[in-house]
């Protein structure tokens, strides 16, 4: 029966609460018919594998597409993250680290074994050894290394010293010892007499440093150059020429090669630089080598400075 409001008017009949038939959610299910007229019958859903309910499997995706939640229901989970690709992508940053790497040691490499020139001094100043065995002429400028530290490093008791002076890859080496230790190296490794050494001692010395010098130097060659007068007596001068350190690199190079005696030191003088600064520090070379002396004086003749021996059976 039509109800009315207090001004007299018809109040519209509420919906029904109850779902039409064939709609999702309540009543029966529309039934649906072949060709033939016959009635299809409607598939049941699948179970979920908890046990709980139907598993939902949305429009386009397949089963196993979405995992149903625990305890089952038509709720499902998110579908998992997809995992990031291994393969071309991963293996092409590993490569270009390890390239980048290389690069930065290549670069590193050439900046160090790059050779660099040296400067001709315009200065002097009076290098003396601490233990005052010698004295040079110290080239302005140059960076100077004692030699001291290295009789800290081998022992008290080593009678090694010297001197390196260095501008850019141009080095003058100064490497003293004494008298006694050249004697004996000789006897010991050469097996010579040691009354072969009354003759010149700075040509056996001269002999024995050709060898350790050519061996770190590739493509080795020398000259000698004629006995010349120096401070502290006899001495020997070779020029001579490489391709480079003992691996070939740094460039060619070209320097001066003495070996001194005088009273109980002698003393190695090893001098190189780049061929092309050559003409220029070549004068500065032979300054060093003329200017190194002992504070003693020459050796003179056999038997010099010896007390006069009494005469027999006195």
């Amino acid at each position: 029966m039509p109800k009315y409001d207090l001004a007299g008017n018809p109040m519209p009949e509420p919906e029904s609460s109850q779902p039409s038939s064939g709609q999702p959610g309540g009543g029966a299910p529309e039934v649906k018919y072949d060709l033939a007229g016959n009635p299809i019958p409607v598939a049941a859903p699948p179970p979920s594998p908890s046990g709980g309910g139907p598993a939902f499997i949305p429009p386009g995706g397949g089963a196993g597409a979405y995992t149903p939640r625990p305890g089952g229901g038509s709720s499902y989970l998110a579908r998992p993250a997809a995992a990031a690709p291994s393969g071309s992508g991963g293996k092409m940053g590993i490569w270009l680290g390890v390239g980048l790497a290389v690069v930065a040691v290549l670069l590193v490499a050439v900046f160090l074994l790059t050779p660099k020139h040296g400067t001709a001094p315009t200065t002097w100043t009076t290098f003396t050894a601490q233990d005052k065995s010698f004295s040079c002429a110290a080239p302005g400028g140059w960076e100077t290394t004692p030699s001291d530290k290295a009789q800290q490093m081998v022992g008290k008791d080593s009678t090694t010293g010297g001197v390196l002076f260095q501008s850019g890859s141009a080095t003058i080496d100064i490497t003293t010892d004494t008298v006694a230790t050249l004697v004996a190296y000789d006897v010991m490794h050469n097996n010579a007499d040691p009354q072969t050494l009354t003759g010149s001692k700075a040509g056996v010395l001269h002999k024995q440093w050709r060898i350790a010098t050519s061996a770190i130097h590739k493509g080795y060659h020398e000259t000698k150059v004629a006995d010349f007068e120096q401070k502290m007596g006899d001495a020997r001068l070779s020029e001579w020429t490489a391709n480079g350190n003992v691996f070939g690199l740094g460039g060619r190079v070209h320097g001066y090669r003495a070996s001194l005696v005088g009273g109980s030191t002698t003393a190695v003088v090893v001098c190189q630089c780049l061929e092309s600064d050559w003409p220029a520090l070549k004068p500065a070379f032979l300054h060093v080598i003329a200017s190194v002396t002992s504070p003693e004086p020459p050796p003179g003749p056999p038997g010099a400075g010896l007390p006069p021996m009494a005469p027999l059976g006195q």
